[in-house]
């Protein structure tokens, strides 16, 4: 019974550390829709303006910048930089990646090892497959790229500046999408240039 206490006492604390935590980060401008069913680790960084939604996680080590929006559902692994201004939005998880500014993922998406430029559309449930059962491989997504809702990237792979890649594409790996290039299918293949 004594042991059943202790463990209870223990979670008391830990929740009252944790809701410490949340309620200084609010006491800087950071937005937590709601405290109760949000965690954020220990040595988190968030900018002002960010607004966190219900039901994330945050975990060790990462860092978030200025005026984001994450969540509701989401989870930040270590390893994780967001830069300003990047929606990270429902059932998105990203771990040891960077994701660069006006950036957004907005629903079902995994991002690991992966580099996201600026102002990037990764869209409903991408999948950066980044690992192959024995390493795992970094992904690089240019600047004003357009990932297609359901692509799938398989690491290593880059993809090019203002490439798209078609809702449903398998991009295979090492076959990497050059800049502007339009590509579609499983797997993808080149279907045209942009001339943005």
């Amino acid at each position: 019974m004594s042991k059943d206490i202790k463990a209870i006492e223990k979670m008391i604390s830990q929740s009252k550390d944790s809701l410490k935590r949340l309620y200084r980060f609010i006491s800087k401008k950071v937005t937590i829709v709601d405290p109760l069913t949000t965690y954020i680790a220990k040595d988190v960084k968030i900018g002002k303006g960010t607004i966190i939604y219900p039901l994330t996680v945050i975990e060790e080590g990462v860092q978030i910048g200025k005026n984001c929006k994450i969540g509701p559902f989401a989870r930040l692994r270590k390893g994780t930089r967001i830069k300003d201004s990047v929606t990270i939005g429902n059932f998105v998880e990203v771990v040891r990646s960077t994701v660069s500014s006006r950036s957004k993922a907005k629903h079902l998406t995994y991002l690991g090892d992966t580099l996201v430029e600026e102002d990037v559309n990764i869209g409903a449930g991408t999948i950066v497959a980044n690992y192959d059962g024995k390493e795992k491989h970094k992904t690089i997504i240019k600047k004003n790229a357009f990932i297609g809702s359901g692509s799938i990237l398989i690491a290593p792979i880059k993809i090019g500046k203002c490439a798209v890649t078609g809702a449903g594409s398998v991009v295979t790996k090492n076959k990497n999408v050059p800049d502007k290039s339009v590509v579609v299918g499983v797997p993808a293949r080149i279907l045209k240039k942009r001339n943005t």
